[in-house]
């Protein structure tokens, strides 16, 4: 009985996880959309120095950075968006 027990509590745990995991990573998606969104609006107030490459940079460096926000705590939206699917 208490084997079956540990592995209930072990998926249950691990289904937490998975959940943190694509909470955060939602909220990544919406960061790096905002994060695109400013940048390009900050560009078409002046010239920037372009070089080769500079996109795909930019969309990798907004991906990294709205990622490190969103497992950082971020906007609160995966935390809210935790608790909210975690009592179903």
């Amino acid at each position: 009985m208490i084997r079956v027990e540990a592995t209930r509590a072990g998926a249950e745990s691990a289904e937490l996880l998975r959940l943190r995991r694509v909470t955060q990573e939602f909220e990544a998606v919406l960061l790096t959309q905002m994060l695109r969104t400013m940048r390009r609006a900050a560009e078409s107030l002046g010239s920037h120095a372009s070089f080769a490459g500079r996109s795909t940079w930019q969309e990798l460096l907004d991906e990294s950075f709205a990622l490190a926000v969103a497992r950082s705590g971020g906007l609160g939206l995966a935390r809210v968006l935790e608790e909210a699917l975690g009592r179903r």
